[in-house]
C-alpha cells in the first residue's frame, strides 16, 4: 500500500499555511499604499538633511543632535541606490514592515504555531502606529524589527536543544543594531538581556557563559558611540532637550491596539492573557511562557523608565519612543493567546475578529486622512509651480517651514526663510511667494506690501511640514 498522501490530505495540510501567506500578502499590499504619503514633517526633514552629508560626516552630525547614526546610514544607502525621490524615503522605512511580516511567517509560525503568527500579524500589520512609523522617514520601524528579532533570539537560546551559537550571534547583532538606531530601542534590548540573565540564573546556568560574551561584545562595540555622544546626551538630559512636558500615558497605550473603547477592552484582555499564560504551566513550554512575561515586562519597563527619567531629570520621553518595543509586546500577546486557546477554536475566531474590528476603522480613517493630506500637499506645490516665473522666489515666515522644507518641495525656486522680509521683497518686475501662518496678514505687513507696490493673491489651505498655512502670491501692482 502506498504511503503517498492523497490530494485531499495535502490540501488540508498546506491550505492553512497558504491562507496565512495570502493574508500576510494582503496586509503588505494594504500597508504599501501609505508609502505615497507626500506630507513630510520636521524630524523627517532632519533625516533628509543627514543623507545629504558624506558617509563620514553623518556620525558627528547626528551625535550633535543626540540620535545614533545607523538609520541615517540605511537611508543614505537607499537614496544612493534608488535616487533622491520622495517615495524612496518612505520605502526605506517600509522595508522593515515587510521584514517583520516575513519574520512572523518564517520564524514565529514554526516556533509558536499558525495562530500565534496570525494574531501577531493582526496586531502589527493593520495597526495605525505601524502604518505611520513604518512609512515615516525615521528610525522607529527599523528599531521595532531589530528589537523584536533580538527578543526572539533570546527565546530561541532558552528553547534550543542543539548548539545555540547562531542565535547568540543574532542576539548580539540585532541588539547592537537596535542600540545604534534609538536610545529607547537600546533600553528595550537591555530588558531583553536582563530577562535572559534572570532565566539563566534561575533555570539554566549553562547559558551564563554565552550571555557574558554577548553582553561584553555589545558593550565594547557600543563604546565608540558612547564616547562620541556622551556630552550631548548629558546636555540633553540636564536641560537641552526641547520637550517641555510629558505625554499622557494614553498616547503611549494607543500605539499598542488603538484608542477605541473596544481597543481598551482588548488591551486589558490580552494583557491578562499574558499573565495567565505565564502562571499556568500546562499552557506552554517554560521558554514560551517566559517570552510572554518578558515581552510584557519589557514594554512596561520602557514606559516606566521613560517617565521616571523624565520626572527625575527633565521631560525626555515621547510616546513614539515606545514603538520599538511594541513588537515584543505583540509577540507576547500572540503567543499567550495561542497557548490559552489551543482547544477553543471558536474563541480563536472571535479573538481574531475582535482584533481586526479594533484595527479596521482607525486604519481606514488614517487612509482617508492620507488621501486628503496628499491632495492638500499637491495643491500647495502646484499653487507655486503654476504661477512661478524666472526670478521669482519663495519666502517663509512660518515656524518650522524653513529653508530645508522649501527646498524639498520647491527645488527649482529661490528660497528664503527667517530674517527681515524687507530683504526678500522682489525687485521691480519680480514676484514673491510668501508662506504665512494660518491667519490674516498683519496690518503692519499689509502696509509694507502696499508701500512696496505689491498686491497679494491669497491661497488658504496650504500644507507644509505637517502645518497648515497660507501662501500669498505677491506681484507688482
Amino acid at each position: 500500500m502506498s504511503n503517498t498522501p492523497s490530494p485531499a490530505a495535502l490540501a488540508r495540510r498546506w491550505l492553512p499555511d497558504v491562507l496565512l501567506v495570502v493574508f500576510a500578502a494582503v496586509l503588505v499590499v494594504f500597508g504599501a499604499q501609505f508609502t505615497t504619503n507626500g506630507n513630510f514633517w520636521l524630524d523627517e526633514f532632519f533625516s533628509i538633511e543627514m543623507v545629504k552629508l558624506d558617509w563620514t560626516e553623518i556620525p558627528a552630525a547626528t551625535a550633535a543632535d543626540v540620535h545614533p547614526p545607523l538609520y541615517y546610514f540605511i537611508l543614505k544607502l537607499f537614496v544612493t541606490v534608488f535616487g533622491n525621490t520622495h517615495i524612496v524615503y518612505r520605502i526605506a522605512s517600509f522595508v522593515p514592515y515587510v521584514l517583520t511580516v516575513l519574520m512572523a511567517l518564517v520564524l514565529f509560525r514554526p516556533a509558536f504555531g499558525r495562530f500565534a503568527a496570525l494574531v501577531f500579524l493582526c496586531l502589527m500589520a493593520p495597526n495605525v502606529s505601524s502604518l505611520r512609523f513604518f512609512t515615516e522617514a525615521r528610525m522607529y520601524g527599523w528599531a521595532l524589527f531589530f528589537v523584536t528579532l533580538c527578543g526572539f533570539a533570546a527565546y530561541k537560546i532558552t528553547d534550543a536543544q542543539s548548539p545555540r551559537r547562531g542565535w547568540w550571534i543574532t542576539l548580539t547583532v540585532t541588539g547592537l543594531c537596535s542600540a545604534y538606531l534609538h536610545y529607547f530601542a537600546l533600553l528595550a534590548v537591555c530588558f531583553v538581556y536582563l530577562f535572559l540573565l534572570i532565566y539563566t540564573l534561575r533555570f539554566d546556568r549553562k547559558l551564563l557563559r554565552g550571555w557574558l560574551i554577548a553582553a561584553a561584545v555589545s558593550v565594547i562595540c557600543y563604546l565608540p558611540w558612547v564616547f562620541m555622544a556622551v556630552s550631548n546626551i548629558l546636555y540633553q538630559a540636564t536641560g537641552g532637550f526641547w520637550l517641555q512636558e510629558l505625554p499622557a500615558l494614553s498616547e503611549t497605550l494607543e500605539l499598542i491596539i488603538g484608542s477605541r473603547v473596544s481597543s481598551h477592552t482588548l488591551l486589558l484582555l490580552l494583557t491578562a492573557s499574558v499573565i495567565t499564560y505565564y502562571l499556568l504551566p500546562g499552557c506552554g513550554s517554560r521558554s514560551c511562557r517566559w517570552l510572554g512575561l518578558s515581552g510584557l515586562l519589557a514594554a512596561v519597563g520602557v514606559i516606566a523608565m521613560g517617565y521616571l527619567a523624565s520626572v527625575a531629570l527633565r521631560p525626555m520621553y515621547l510616546s513614539r519612543y515606545f514603538f520599538p518595543v511594541c513588537g515584543l509586546l505583540w509577540l507576547a500577546m500572540a503567543v499567550a493567546a495561542a497557548g490559552l486557546t489551543k482547544r477553543l477554536p471558536a474563541v480563536r475566531v472571535l479573538l481574531v475578529v475582535l482584533i481586526l474590528y479594533a484595527m479596521y476603522e482607525p486604519a481606514m480613517q488614517y487612509r482617508s486622512d492620507l488621501l486628503d493630506t496628499n491632495a492638500a500637499v499637491a495643491q500647495t506645490v502646484s499653487f507655486v509651480e503654476d504661477r512661478a516665473q524666472p526670478g521669482d522666489s519663495i519666502y517663509s515666515v512660518t515656524e518650522h517651514v524653513d529653508n530645508r522644507v522649501l527646498e524639498f518641495f520647491y527645488p527649482d525656486c529661490d528660497t528664503h526663510a527667517g530674517g527681515d522680509l524687507a530683504d526678500a521683497l522682489p525687485d521691480e518686475g519680480g514676484s514673491l511667494f510668501l508662506v504665512y501662518p494660518e491667519e490674516d496678514l498683519s496690518p503692519e505687513l499689509t502696509d509694507r506690501l502696499t508701500a512696496a507696490g505689491l498686491t497679494a493673491v491669497e491661497w488658504q489651505g496650504a500644507l507644509l511640514d505637517n502645518q497648515w498655512c497660507r501662501i500669498y502670491y505677491l506681484t507688482p501692482q
